[in-house]
């Protein structure tokens, strides 16, 4: 049975109406893209594109090389490389679609730029608690596996089924993908993989994207992975809890770019006996935290208690503007709380 909700056709009606009125149309991604925000918006302007009408897709700062096979990306435009041109071209738009973030402050710097726009603003997302005053027509459903798989079933109730090609059906899969760990969580409901045996009747090759996303790793990537898990993991067995970090250096050492520290956190969750994981890497001027758990452990909570972050039940993101050693220092404290206070 659907964890989804039903979405109703005056949802429908309202969304086809508002894409009808506009001339130019903005579609923005989370800071810092996966594959699943880079997938249902890719997605969405290959079949909004065949309107006739102008698309721009855009994303806050650059993303990870092994994207670069998803159909589209020549197209997108990025906010930090040219801020006084996309920001004139976001605001300029008739229609704005947040794609895979449910709030304004998950587009990084394009924040402010988002915060000013004074055209309606759409909401594909699939995170939960949704800043539900900030967005003109909501398509929120946190019980889908990514938002790919709910544009999916937004296009296919829409009159702009038919536009769904191979290029779109290749976004849309990878974005599912992705956001499922090929299907290893978030992918209980048995719609998910329906889903994906009809994106693959479209023609892709189910072997060569696999092999785009998981098997096209720099040697730099695949060397900071391992210093990773050799030299920063850290485990603490009476909270079953291990951590990774990496700092500006570290990062510098191996070369790092977009995308080089994906999916490291979750080595964490593969020690047995360990229900809670986390990375933490420093930026410029603050510390990204990425929170994985098993069962029922909410990093949710966990995050948007002491981390100014959020995201899901087992999969959440956060930040600190403390140091790097303080912000350690601070989840150290916290972890006894994990089993009194974040189970479910």
């Amino acid at each position: 049975m659907s964890n989804s909700k039903t979405i109703v056709p005056e949802k429908i009606v309202k969304f086809e109406s508002m894409i009808d009125q506009a001339n130019t149309i903005s579609i923005l991604m989370h800071a810092n893209p996966d594959g699943d925000t880079m997938g249902s918006a890719l997605a969405l302007y290959n079949v909004l594109v065949k309107t006739g009408k102008t698309i721009h897709v855009i994303s806050t700062n650059h993303f990870a090389d092994f994207y670069r096979f998803l159909p589209g990306t020549n197209k997108i435009r990025v906010f930090d490389a040219d801020n006084k041109e996309v920001n004139k071209k976001i605001i300029a738009s008739d229609l704005v679609f947040c794609m895979d973030f449910n709030a304004s402050h998950r587009t990084g710097s394009l924040e402010d730029t988002l915060n000013k726009v004074k055209s309606p603003k759409i909401l594909i997302d699939h995170h939960l608690l949704p800043d539900e005053d900030f967005f003109d027509l909501l398509f929120s459903e946190p019980g889908k596996s990514s938002t790919s798989e709910l544009l999916f079933e937004i296009l296919m109730l829409s009159k702009y089924k038919d536009m769904i090609d191979k290029d779109v059906a290749t976004d849309i899969f990878v974005g599912i993908v992705t956001d499922t760990g090929s299907f290893s969580h978030s992918c209980n409901d048995p719609a998910t993989f329906e889903t994906s045996g009809k994106l693959i009747r479209y023609g892709l090759n189910v072997k060569e994207i696999n092999d785009m996303i998981y098997n096209n790793s720099s040697e730099e990537r695949l060397r900071l992975l391992g210093y990773a898990i050799s030299e920063k993991l850290v485990t603490f067995p009476e909270y079953r809890a291990a951590y990774f970090s990496l700092s500006r250096e570290e990062m510098k050492r191996f070369k790092e770019r977009p995308g080089f520290t994906e999916g490291v956190v979750n080595y964490g969750l593969a020690i047995k006996g360990v229900d809670f994981a986390a990375l933490f890497t420093e930026k410029e001027g603050l510390v990204k935290i990425s929170f994985r758990s098993k069962a029922n452990l909410n990093v949710n909570r966990f995050a948007r208690d002491h981390f100014n972050g959020g995201g899901h039940v087992n999969a959440a993101g956060g930040r600190s503007l403390l140091s790097l050693d303080d912000t350690l220092k601070k989840l150290d404290s916290l972890l006894p709380l994990l089993q009194s206070d974040y189970y479910d």
